[in-house]
């Protein structure tokens, strides 16, 4: 699924971003920093996912105008 910004320019990494979903991450520091935190500190994945998920949207919210 190819979607395109408002001003109808296409991401560069749109392919990737598209198939994301499908193969994970392409930084090899997340899996290990994941492991980490369930394995050695005892969260659950879905804690975990649950930090992402709050640093993602704190970033959103800091580059909104």
């Amino acid at each position: 699924m190819i979607r395109k910004s408002d001003d109808g320019v296409e991401h560069p990494d749109q392919h990737a971003i598209d198939d994301w979903f499908l193969y994970g991450p392409q930084n090899q520091q997340i899996e290990p920093l994941v492991r980490q935190l369930a394995v050695e500190h005892g969260m659950r994945l879905a804690e975990v996912e649950d930090v992402i998920v709050a640093a993602l949207q704190t970033k959103l919210r800091a580059l909104k105008p």
